[in-house]
């Protein structure tokens, strides 16, 4: 298997950017925690095409991580679809589905990655290596054990067998390993030496930056959604894992109360996905039913300030899934001031209190009392929205990211 490592641009933001969104206290503590660190080398390593986010986190935490004074490198690993073929594999059996990675295409992969690493000198210029998600974790097969970290921004807790025992070998190579809460982490050795870190939004990207109500209300009707009509809304990047069928269940039964809500199904695709299949079957239910919208990514007109627009404008966000990540699309309405109805899966319950930020759901029946309940009382909505907002700055924005890293960075020395 032939694959490689790109060097990626970091570039340097400036810290200070983030003062009102954070306040100046969290900018202290970054402070505070880069004083240990400053000088330090450190290399990222990530995978083409990297799961739930990880290309965005680390095009805005890295680029603060250089600002206060680490000496950051960022190399992602590419290659052909056999590469792409393993790395799904990896990420499915991760999360508990069947992994169906061949031993063949398993050893291609291990020599790919040691051929690729072999640039990286066994990692002895650097005094750490973070490597991220499974696809990256053949490199540690060429690295030094003490400096190497793995971060894991999946939930492993209920692992695929096969696929646990594929990576195994390559985690208890890694010197330190860290998930987003230690309730993603699988049973067994790697539980007792795992450090936790939740990823954070960057209230400073497009999709998270406030807009005037006149910008996005001309957004939004761009898309075809009427304003005069309340709306809620489910964005999502649309995988297996997802559950748009128990929100459209949901829908149909508040239109049976009230016949003006609007429900826009939002789905960022990639090629090739598989959600696609997802979205033929949902396009097809929407094309009878009124006040349901179907948006994707291949549309042409559903970027990040459409995505913000509809966190921003919708009387409450949906986030219903099967099984999670972390996953902030939580904290991205949150932010916004838009209280959530999720599920119980993944890191929705650990950035939604339940009636304080939102509910938190079972079932079609309980997702339509919310939303009804959310409709009908706006004061409420807004209320719980404001909770959520302050709950975002104070626990998921990227500034406290940057300082759990650097106490990590420090912890190593």
């Amino acid at each position: 298997m032939s694959v490689g490592l790109q060097p990626m641009d970091v570039g340097a933001m400036p810290l200070e950017d983030h003062a009102p969104a954070c306040g100046a206290d969290a900018l202290e503590r970054v402070q505070a925690a880069a004083s240990a660190v400053r000088g330090m080398r450190v290399l990222h390593l990530s995978a083409a095409g990297g799961e739930g986010g990880i290309p965005d986190m680390l095009g805005s935490l890295l680029p603060l991580a250089a600002a206060v004074g680490v000496e950051v490198e960022w190399r992602v690993l590419f290659g052909g679809p056999e590469l792409r073929e393993v790395s799904a594999g990896l990420q499915a059996g991760l999360q508990g589905a069947e992994s169906a990675i061949g031993d063949e295409a398993w050893r291609g992969y291990l020599d790919g990655c040691a051929a690729a690493a072999s640039a990286l000198d066994g990692g002895g210029g650097y005094d750490a290596v973070v490597l991220h998600d499974p696809a990256a974790l053949g490199l540690v097969q060429s690295l030094e054990r003490g400096q190497t970290v793995w971060r894991c921004h999946l939930d492993a807790a209920r692992p695929d067998p096969p696929a646990w025992d594929r990576v195994a070998p390559l985690v208890e190579a890694c010197g330190t390993v860290v998930f987003p809460d230690r309730s993603f982490v699988p049973e067994g050795p790697t539980a007792e030496r795992t450090q936790e870190i939740a990823p954070g939004i960057d209230p400073l990207a497009p999709r998270n930056v406030a807009l005037t109500p006149q910008l996005a209300g001309s957004l939004l009707r761009r898309l075809g959604l009427d304003l005069d009509r309340p709306l809620c809304s489910q964005l999502m990047r649309l995988d297996r894992w997802k559950d748009p069928h128990t929100a459209l269940e949901a829908f149909a039964l508040v239109r049976q109360e009230l016949p003006e809500l609007q429900l826009v199904i939002a789905c960022e695709l990639e090629a090739g996905g598989e959600g696609w299949p997802a979205v033929k079957e949902i396009s097809d239910y929407a094309a009878g039913q009124e006040g349901l919208h179907l948006l994707t990514s291949y549309s042409g007109n559903l970027g990040n300030q459409e995505l913000g627009a509809l966190n921003q404008v919708s009387r409450l966000a949906v986030r219903l899934s099967l099984r999670e990540g972390f996953g902030l699309a939580s904290s991205e309405a949150l932010w916004r001031g838009t209280p959530v109805v999720g599920g119980r899966e993944g890191g929705t319950p650990l950035q939604v209190r339940d009636g304080i930020d939102g509910y938190l759901v079972e079932g079609a029946g309980q997702t339509a009392e919310r939303i009804a309940e959310l409709v009908r009382d706006p004061g409420l909505a807004v209320e719980m929205g404001r909770a959520g907002r302050e709950r975002v700055r104070e626990r998921f924005l990227i500034t406290r990211v940057l300082e759990d890293e650097l106490r990590l960075l420090a912890s190593l020395g």
